[in-house]
Order: structure tokens, then sequence, then C-alpha cells
């Protein structure tokens, strides 16, 4: 029997590999690093296990839960509650948001800023009707039918550009409403205002931490897995591909063991730069060419990682810090020094025997090369890096201690990853969130030059758990 692979394994090549397996494929994983799960994955630090970057999510009670449900996996991956603070500092703004759906968010924002009440509901009724106008948010009866209704009249239309035909120009609202720009990379004047939406809503509407973060869906899949037979091969990569002569199709692969595999299909989870290498000259079209050319990378992260004294008390909470409320400015390259937003988490898991503590400060690699004066491959004993490192410890910290002065004393630091630590679980660029979606320039998605190829992934159609997982029933789906 022919294999079927999925090359990389976080969350959409996890959940498009077991689709494929209810498909009767024989689906085999191959996978870079020694382990499944990439940004999904938890570590563990002096006996407590810590996220890589599975903090929050979308989408329980409505599409999360459906496609766990029919994953089978409904039981491994439970919700857990938590709080929601976004403070401007430059702005003197501090709103928590109520995690009630969208009416309860636009009623507490405006509650702070009346004058635009009406302008407020406008954005968040507009997020609504584009999921309503987004057939696979119903994903127990989405269809192949379904796969291209999904226009709206926003669809020619930034986000940046909703604000100013429509009032939202208070330079507060125009961090506070697309604030979830900050968990899909992509700076609002670049934004096409749906793309947005169908990352943000699962956020805005209901976010949740997840018991046991990443490890629940590491085990559910595992478990899935072996009911189907799937072959996991880590520490693999894919050497070299082979090609019919008379048609646009991929016949084996030759992986980095030595082992060739016949195969019928390969969908790759991973960025373009680490498969088009792979597909034949012949059968790349010059669009083809210019549209993988021209992506450009979000943002990365550099993390700091602890522990609370559990005298404290510290709640669940997910905080977004902004020093400088320009979210453009944070979501774009060359302002490493000047514009930023750091994220904090708290969590009580009960998988871990205290609270801990994770704050992540936006962050790209290309200005961490150019700062270090390293790349990928030389940064880790670069004294510039080191020190790079130390200084924006301290930096991070500064921030916590302004939005928690009570956690002063009171925050122990366990570690710190940077921008460049990150590209070993998104290889080759290491962005958080794959590529920026910009208006009227499509990514590369679907089906390939190649026909029996595909794209999946943060890199190819959402980011974000939802995002990811979504846009592996789509393809699975729409083909």
């Amino acid at each position: 029997m022919k294999n079927t692979l999925v090359v990389g394994s976080g969350i959409s090549g996890l959940t498009m590999a077991l689709l494929l397996a209810h498909r009767g494929k024989q689906v085999t994983i191959v996978e870079k690093l020694p382990f499944i799960g990439g940004y999904i994955n938890r570590f563990t630090r002096q006996g407590l296990r810590f996220d890589t970057g599975l903090h929050f999510t979308g989408g329980f009670g409505d599409v999360l839960s459906g496609m766990l449900e029919i994953l089978n996996m409904q039981n491994d991956v439970k919700p857990a509650p938590i709080l929601t603070n976004i403070m401007l500092a430059d702005r003197g703004c501090n709103i928590k948001f109520p995690g009630k759906g969208l009416d309860a968010l636009a009623d507490s924002i405006a509650a702070s800023f009346p004058k635009y009440t009406d302008n407020i509901h406008r954005f968040y009724a507009a997020e609504q009707e584009v999921i309503d106008h987004t057939p696979i948010f119903d994903i127990k009866n989405y269809t192949q039918a379904d796969f291209l209704s999904q226009l709206t009249d926003y669809d020619a239309m930034t986000v940046q550009e909703f604000f100013e035909q429509n009032g939202l120009d208070a330079p507060e609202l125009q961090a506070l409403l697309p604030i979830m720009s900050l968990c899909h990379g992509t700076p609002p004047v670049e934004s096409p205002f749906p793309y947005h939406c169908r990352c943000a809503y699962g956020l805005d509407a209901n976010l949740s931490a997840i018991r046991h973060g990443g490890d629940a869906f590491i085990k559910g899949f595992k478990r899935e897995y072996a009911r189907y037979n799937v072959n996991i091969l880590t520490d693999t990569t894919i050497s070299s591909l082979q090609f019919s002569e008379t048609q646009p199709l991929c016949t084996a692969a030759t992986l980095s063991d030595g082992q060739t595999l016949e195969i019928d299909g390969i969908y790759f989870a991973v960025h373009p730069a680490a498969y088009v290498p792979l597909l034949p000259e012949r059968l790349l079209t010059p669009q083809f060419k210019r549209r993988t050319k021209n992506l450009k990378p979000t943002c990365s992260f550099f993390t700091i990682f602890g522990t609370i004294d559990d005298e404290l008390q510290a709640p669940n909470r997910l905080t977004f810090y902004l020093e400088n409320s320009d979210l453009n400015s944070i979501l774009t390259p060359g302002h490493l020094t000047t514009h930023s937003s750091t994220g904090m988490v708290t969590s009580n898991d009960p998988q871990n025997a205290h609270t801990t503590f994770t704050a992540f400060r936006t962050m790209f690699v290309e200005d961490v090369e150019k700062l270090c004066e390293v790349t990928k491959e030389n940064y880790r004993n670069a004294p510039r890096y080191i020190e790079f490192k130390q200084q924006y410890r301290e930096i991070i910290l500064q921030d916590v201690y302004k939005a928690y002065p009570q956690y002063k004393g009171h925050l122990h630091i366990i570690g710190t990853a940077s921008p460049l630590t990150c590209s070993r679980f998104s290889p080759p660029i290491g962005s958080a969130y794959g590529t920026r979606q910009l208006l009227a320039q499509s990514r590369t998605a679907g089906r390939l030059p190649v026909e029996n190829c595909y794209a999946l992934g943060h890199h190819a159609q959402f980011p974000g758990i939802l995002g990811c997982m979504l846009g592996a029933f789509n393809l699975a789906i729409g083909g």
C-alpha cells in the first residue's frame, strides 16, 4: 500500500494525518525534530511543565469542540477558565475582556469609550457577519459545496480601512479592537478584515486556557494514531522526491534515513522554503514562484518563564501589556527598541504543583540577527547574543512589574528563549504565526503545482491552534 506523507507535525500536520487515516490512507508523519507537536509541545524545567506556544485558544463550545469530537479527542482536550486584561501603558487604559461573546465584549469596551458605542458595536457586528459567512465554522455541516462560498463585502478591505470608514479614529480603539492581531501576526494596516475576523473570533468571543496544555493534544493524537496505524518518523527529513515523467505527480520520497517510500500524496505542514526546493523546476509556474518569494514572516517572541509564589494566589490570566499601542509598528520589523507588546500568561494547571508564569515579547528574527550580528546557524555562544538575552530578560521583567507590581520578590525566572530559539520549532524561518496575510496577495495553500502535493499549516491558511486545525479540515473536505 502506498504511503501518504505528512511533513511536519505541528497541530495542522497532526490533524491532517488523523483525517487522512480516517479515510483509510496509510499515513506516515515525517518530523525533523526528535518529537512531534512543534509549538504545541510542553517542556520540563525544575519538574514543571511549560507551554512552548500553546497558551490559550478559542472555540470551545463551538468549532473547536466540533473538530475534537470528529477526531475523537473531546475527552482529552478540556477548557480551563482564564481572565483577559489589556493594558495600554501609553494611553493609561486598562480593559478587562468579559469572555462571554462579542456583544458583551463590545459593551465592555464601549463603557470606557461611550462616544464610540455605535462604532464599536459595528466592528464586532462585522466580525460576526464574517463568521456567519464562513461555512467551515459550522464544521459538522460543512461540505465541499461550501468551500468557495465565503466571500463578504469586507474582502477588499484591511482592518485599518475599516477603522477609517467607520469613524474609529481613537488610537486606543485601534489597539483594543484588533488586539488579537497579536495572535496572528499581521498588522491591521496589512491584514484583510475577514482574515483578522476568522483568526480573532474565537479569542474575542470565548478565550480559554487548555487543561494540561499541549500535552492533552499529544496524548489524544498518539492514542488515535495507534488505532489507525499511523507511522511516525522523528529526526527525519525528506532528502529528495521522485516525479512522473508524463504527469505532474510525485511518485516516491527518499528520506534522510535512506529508505524510499512509494507515495500517493504529500501534505507539507512546513514553510514553503522547506519544500519548494524539493519540487521540480519544470512544474513551478512564474505565479507560484512569485507568491512564495514574496511571503513575509510574522513576528516571533522573546520569552521568559518561571514560577509565582503560591501565596499570591494569582489566577489563570492572559495580559497584553503595550508600552506603545501602535499595533502596526509592533507587528512590523525594524521597531525592536521602540515598539513592543509583552504578553503574560499565569497558569494554575493541575499538571503542575505550583503556579507558572510566561511572558513573551513580540520580536522579529531578522531584527535579533541584525542587532546581535549573528544568524540562526551561529548564534548560541556569540557574546552579543548572550548580552542581548540578559538585557531583554530584564526589559521584560520591567514590563511585568509595571503591570503587576505585586509580583516583585515573588516571581522566580527559570529560563529564557529568544526568537532564534523559536526557529527550532518553526524552521527555517522561526516566525510564530507563519507568514503575514496581505490584502490581494494569496498565500501558498492547498494543492501545489504537483497535483498530489498540498500545503497546509500556519504558513498556508490560518495560524493558531484553531486556525491550523480548521485549515486541515478545510483541505480534507475541500481538496
